[in-house]
């Protein structure tokens, strides 16, 4: 038997972004899905700029908050950076808002989209729309008289802007469980 596993680029992301799903949604240490989001969010960013540039989200974020990329990326990634790098500070600390975690989780969830509808490559998994209604149905600026998918957000979730946080997590467990079975 053969224990050598091949995966390619766009499957590794999407495994370390699903798998982070489930650590947030169901209580996991904040410090391994924000791991694993940096990592998937990482690749994903670089394959939605080879294949499908102009349907890039990061692009879209730093138009709609003029930013360069250098500085948009730098406040992307500032956690994961401190993550996985000791070299330039061995006694740092940081401070880690889980909001921050949902939001790069958002971002790599909508840019595997972008890659599966404009490669021919299927639909965004379960656990990666659950995700991403969720998110919208927490975090969007404006949900009433919006359009899909703001409509479905609300239909699945309800509104959970205002929520305690640990009421959204179990919103968003509850409905990734429904929808798995």
């Amino acid at each position: 038997m053969n224990s050598v596993i091949k995966v390619g680029k766009l499957d590794a992301a999407r495994r370390q972004l699903r798998a982070a799903i489930h650590n947030i949604f169901h209580g996991g240490d904040p410090i391994v899905a924000h791991t694993l989001l940096g990592a998937a969010s990482i690749i994903l960013t670089y394959l939605v700029e080879h294949r499908v540039p102009e349907k890039s989200w990061d692009r879209f974020a730093q138009d709609a908050n003029a930013l360069a990329p250098g500085d948009y990326f730098n406040i992307m990634r500032k956690a994961q950076n401190f993550l996985k790098h000791a070299k330039n500070d061995p006694d740092g600390s940081l401070d880690l808002n889980p909001t921050d975690t949902e939001s790069l989780a958002f971002f790599a969830v909508m840019n595997t989209g972008e890659l599966l509808s404009h490669g021919g490559l299927g639909q965004l998994s379960m656990d990666e729309s659950v995700f991403q209604l969720w998110y919208i149905a927490c975090h969007s600026l404006k949900l009433e008289g919006a359009a899909d998918p703001f409509k479905e957000a609300l239909k699945v979730f309800g509104d959970l802007r205002n929520a305690a946080r640990t009421d959204r997590i179990a919103a968003g467990r509850r409905v990734l469980k429904e929808y798995q079975q």
